[in-house]
């Protein structure tokens, strides 16, 4: 696929040394790999990019990307402050790596993010015209409340959930957006968005202990891993 298109396109996948919610987390064991390396194999299997870059402040994972033939940013130490988010993270990339069309995002914490999943991502949001970023989400049919209120029904009127609009969650797998959206947005999803449906399963974030639980249960009976 690479090559195909004449836009250059660039993936940046953060992974810090630290975590506040679970220690070490990118480094935790996974069904027999290292959590980080999930993505970064799913990166490189989707083929697609025109470069992928690690943003990273740890030398296990340089040297492990370095051994793949993958390029690697060293983590600002502002950057790798838990108040750091992914738009903070895709505006400093542009500025290092201005000679992209195209950014994209993943994170080791989606290790089950699907290499096709990624590609139908980069397709929809490079060749389609329509869009200027794209996300991976999730539908949910469920009862939402917020505020002492429900959000996406009414209590009197009991729907049955198959018929009930979804709700769009973002599932922090992955991000994509054109240059032009990113720096007039200051952020990594534009004013018109493409939002790639995922499986549960694909899903998977993992920010807690009981997520990494989930995660290892899905991985074995879903995945086969």
């Amino acid at each position: 696929m690479k090559g195909e298109i004449s836009m250059k396109t660039a993936c940046f996948i953060p992974i810090k040394s630290n975590s506040e919610r679970v220690k070490g987390k990118n480094f935790r064991m996974l069904n027999g790999k290292k959590l980080y390396e999930y993505i970064i194999n799913h990166a490189m299997e989707a083929d697609c990019f025109d470069d992928i870059y690690i943003d990273t402040n740890s030398d296990e994972i340089k040297q492990y990307v370095s051994e793949k033939g993958i390029k690697y940013i060293d983590r600002l130490e502002e950057l790798a402050k838990n108040t750091a988010n992914g738009n903070d993270l895709l505006l400093y990339h542009v500025q290092q790596k201005p000679e992209y069309d195209f950014y994209f995002q993943l994170f080791a914490t989606a290790p089950y993010l699907q290499p096709e999943s990624i590609r139908q991502c980069y397709e929809n949001l490079i060749t389609s015209g329509k869009y200027d970023s794209c996300f991976t989400a999730l539908e949910n049919h469920s009862f939402y409340w917020y505020n002492n209120q429900p959000v996406n029904y009414r209590t009197n009127i009991l729907p049955r959930s198959q018929d009930m609009v979804p709700v769009i969650e973002e599932t922090t797998g992955l991000y994509g957006i054109t240059k032009e959206a990113l720096l007039k947005y200051r952020c990594r999803i534009g004013a018109r968005p493409y939002m790639h449906i995922v499986s549960k399963f694909e899903a998977v974030d993992i920010n807690t202990e009981d997520d990494l639980k989930l995660a290892e249960y899905v991985g074995k009976v879903f995945w086969d891993l």
